[in-house]
Parts: structure tokens; C-alpha cells; sequence
């Protein structure tokens, strides 16, 4: 079962993320039968009145229906932050996995301009870039000539915008590194009390020219994790050290991982569920 935000969930229509191509990787593999399920909360007053039950999804099997060895629960969503895990505590009860694996802080972590806490905007920043991640890079364009121009114009803004504000006045993460590892421990606590594995997943590399202070701070919100996850009962690991340095794996943004990175980080879960962590370090050469 994997928990966490867009980095997890994946971006985009197809969202690829390592948990679909760690299903497609063990697939491959020919001695697992996976199968994988993608579930997310859903606000019914938006997406339909007359629909009572508030979450959607996709059932991955294979073409044979056949029963499946291993099921990988995908319960990450975009946007969301650590609080909205704890809503899936009841379902996670009723499962019982033997691994939860828990990738968050870097929603959570990167620093924004201090405009989003303290409401004092420039009259120049438009009503629609000032949510949180409003002014957040794009990770990729369109591929149709006219969208792309637009989406990249506007973006070409925005980071503009966003870096001079920056500037103007230290930023804050979305969620104050305390508040977090309280969070955390909160939560760790209560899945090693269903008496499942809990692995904590360190955060992913930040590109300081588009996140300034970002992975500063981030090697902070690492040293918390590990901390808590020790204290906790839970594993830890830093998958982060085995992709530092290689932009291949990422898309524009310099946060989310695009296919490549996603099929990389893929073999990191997939060691741990069958050797150790041992085996991680030769994630790269494979």
C-alpha cells in the first residue's frame, strides 16, 4: 500500500509513477501475478450529487482475471497533503497490508513565497497564480504547436513572478517541518499498530534554480523522517542519494520523475520487497 501526494499518484492522464511501473516491472519479471489498484478521494458535490460514495478508481488485472499474487494499492493524490492519509486509516484496517509505504514531505516541504501565508500580494500577481503551487513550473507542454506556445509563455511568467517574489521576502514550506514530523510519527504509529511493515521513503532531489531553498531545506525534512521512522518501528531509506545529479529522470520541473525516473525508482520498492536494502545500490547500473 503506498501513501503520498502527485509524486506517487503520478502526473498527467496516464499517470505513470513507480508504483504502475513497479507493477509492470514484476509483471515482466514472468513470477509474480500483480495486480494494482488506484484509489483516490473524490468531493461528490463536485463530481456528482447523486453518487453517495466518495471515492473513485482503476483496477488493474491482467487480461486473464487470474488471482493475484501481489496487490499494490496506490492511495496517493495530487494536492493533498500528510493529513489527508489518516482518512484511510479504516480502509487500511480492513486490508491489513503487509507493507505501507510512505512517501511524503516534499509537497509539504517546498518553500513558497511568503504572499501565500501572509496574504500581502503585489496588485501585479493575478487572483488565479496565487494558490500554492499555482506558480509552480509546468512539467511539460503540450504537444500541439499553438497550446505549447501558450502554456510555455505563461509559464516563462510565472516563473519569473514566483522567483522575484523569492527574493522579495523568505519563503515558508507549506507545512512547518514540526507539524509534519508530528504527522508522521502520528501516523507510523498507528499503521505499526495494525501491525504492518511501514517503510518511510526519504524525499527526491529539488532543483534549487526553480525551488530556491528548497533542497536546503530538504535535507532537513530527511534527517526528521529517518529520525521519526527509527523512533517509530518503521524502515527508512533515502532513495533520493541513488537519483541526485540525474535530471534525465525528471521532468522539466525538477520535482516529478517522468517515465524514465518512475521505471528507476520502480526497482528501489521492488528490492525491498524481495531482498534488502542491500540490493538498492545497484539501482543505476540496472
Amino acid at each position: 500500500m503506498f501513501l503520498g501526494d502527485s509524486l506517487t499518484e503520478g502526473v498527467g492522464s496516464k499517470r505513470i509513477s513507480h508504483v504502475g511501473e513497479l507493477a509492470a516491472q514484476l509483471r515482466a519479471a514472468g513470477d509474480t501475478n500483480v495486480h494494482e489498484f488506484r484509489l483516490r478521494n473524490i468531493d461528490t458535490s463536485t463530481f456528482n450529487r447523486d453518487i453517495e460514495f466518495n471515492v473513485a478508481g482503476l483496477m488493474n488485472v491482467d487480461a486473464q482475471g487470474r488471482d493475484s499474487d501481489v496487490w499494490l494499492w496506490n492511495l496517493a493524490c495530487e494536492g493533498q497533503t500528510i493529513e489527508s492519509d489518516f482518512a484511510w486509516l479504516p480502509l487500511i484496517t480492513a486490508l491489513q497490508p503487509e507493507l505501507v509505504v510512505i512517501f511524503r514531505g516534499s509537497l509539504e516541504s517546498i518553500i513558497r513565497p511568503a504572499m501565500f501565508f501572509d496574504g500581502a500580494w503585489p496588485w501585479w500577481v493575478p487572483q488565479s497564480w496565487r494558490g500554492y503551487a499555482a506558480m509552480d513550473p509546468r512539467c511539460y507542454f503540450s504537444a500541439t504547436s499553438w497550446r505549447k506556445a501558450k502554456q510555455s509563455s505563461i509559464d516563462a511568467l510565472k516563473q519569473k513572478a514566483r522567483l522575484k517574489l523569492l527574493r522579495t521576502s523568505a519563503g515558508k514550506p507549506l507545512i512547518d517541518l514540526d507539524v509534519l514530523a508530528t504527522q508522521q510519527a502520528e501516523l507510523i504509529k498507528r499503521l505499526r499498530a495494525l501491525g504492518a511493515r511501514v517503510l518511510v521513503l526519504g524525499l527526491l532531489p529539488v532543483d534549487e534554480s526553480r525551488f530556491p531553498g528548497s533542497p536546503e531545506h530538504f535535507k532537513c525534512v530527511n534527517a526528521r523522517l529517518e529520525q521519526i521512522a527509527t523512533t517509530e518501528g518503521a524502515e527508512f531509506f533515502d532513495w533520493g542519494a541513488l537519483v541526485r545529479g540525474n535530471g534525465e529522470l525528471f521532468y522539466r520541473d525538477g520535482f516529478h520523475p517522468n517515465a524514465t525516473g518512475a521505471a528507476t525508482l520502480a526497482r528501489i520498492p521492488r528490492s525491498v520487497l524481495y531482498h534488502d536494502f542491500s540490493d538498492c545500490h545497484s539501482v543505476r547500473a540496472n
